[in-house]
């Protein structure tokens, strides 16, 4: 694979509208992207998202990645569907085996419209900003059974699930969104209470972590964890994951700061990142990718690295995207 090719592979972009245009389809042909983000406006029914996701794929020579975010409760972007009660609800029933049912379910019913990632499901710890309804529990014994559940659900529904956002923002006071939230937790607090979800995730199996852009100043007091290599090495080193870490949207104000999507995916991937979710305007996503090329070849990011994230990226496609058969 070309340099090129492997850096599109570390790309998620968003895209516009119900059916592919030139601008989405050009990204998949000539950039290689990894995958597309798909939202409620891009999908009207399970007819029709079908239609649109057949039509992407046959534009890939790798196959994408077609990820939505349909965690159950308030955040249910596949409108075909159907609805499920929020992880707050299955977690007060503390039983594992509803949280790995509920996955299954909409797993199997993502998949039925071609959608074959789903970042989910979300472990953090407690109901703070941006979270609310969408955690199991403010016990991170309790987190870990029904996290380490929805994966095996997932997983059994051949869907790519994705544990969110580590290090843990549920027990942050502001949203990521709109800034860069910041947890005061000293590393006692971090291994005992935000990171034993994520370990769980890990050892049942999950193929991916989205890393959240969330400053806890005892694991760097720098950057967000989404652009940490402290942070990041955590993840790698210490709760042993092996598999694919993706950065929370890059065009939300806690990566970008006062700076630009382009920037913030430079850094993200300089840290170890291996995906780069980035749902912007499409000159802000080629940007992007032109931006993490270029530091590739300059050599601020080393090419090694980026053939380790490819390659992590291209055996989740292999388990749960059949690349082989594909690419023959």
């Amino acid at each position: 694979m070309s340099l090129r090719a492997a850096v599109g592979q570390m790309f998620i972009v968003g895209m516009r509208g119900t059916t592919p245009d030139r601008r989405v389809e050009g990204m998949i042909r000539e950039e290689n992207i990894g995958g597309v983000m798909l939202f409620g406006y891009n999908m009207q029914s399970r007819e029709q998202t079908r239609a649109l996701t057949g039509a992407l794929q046959r534009e890939a020579r790798v196959p994408l990645f077609i990820a939505t975010d349909q965690e159950g409760g308030e955040v249910a972007d596949a409108p075909w569907v159907s609805p499920e009660p929020s992880a707050e609800v299955i977690g007060r029933g503390g039983d594992p085996g509803e949280a790995r049912k509920v996955a299954l379910k909409m797993g199997r019913q993502l998949r039925a419209g071609g959608v074959n990632t789903d970042f989910a499901p979300v472990v953090d710890t407690g109901f703070g900003a941006a979270i609310g309804s969408r955690s199991y529990g403010e016990d991170p014994a309790l987190v870990s059974k029904m996290g380490a559940a929805a994966v095996r659900g997932f997983r059994e529904a051949g869907i790519v699930s994705v544990a969110k956002h580590f290090p843990n923002h549920g027990v942050a006071t502001s949203d990521s969104h709109t800034g860069l939230p910041i947890v005061d937790h000293d590393l006692r607090t971090v291994r005992a209470y935000d990171l034993p979800p994520f370990e769980a995730a890990v050892q049942a199996g999950v193929p991916m972590v989205m890393v959240g852009h969330l400053l806890y100043p005892a694991i760097d007091p720098e950057r967000p964890a989404s652009l940490s290599p402290k942070a990041i090495g955590m993840l790698r080193h210490d709760l042993g994951f092996r598999g694919v870490i993706v950065t929370d949207d890059l065009n939300m104000a806690g990566a970008t700061g006062s700076g630009t999507p382009a920037e913030a995916a430079v850094r993200a991937a300089k840290a170890g990142a291996d995906l780069l979710l980035i749902t912007s305007s499409y000159g802000q996503e080629e940007a992007a990718y032109r931006a993490v090329l270029r530091a590739v070849r300059s050599g601020e990011i080393p090419e090694r690295q980026v053939r380790a994230s490819v390659r992590r990226i291209l055996e989740v496609k292999r388990e749960y995207l059949g690349y082989e058969t594909h690419a023959r």
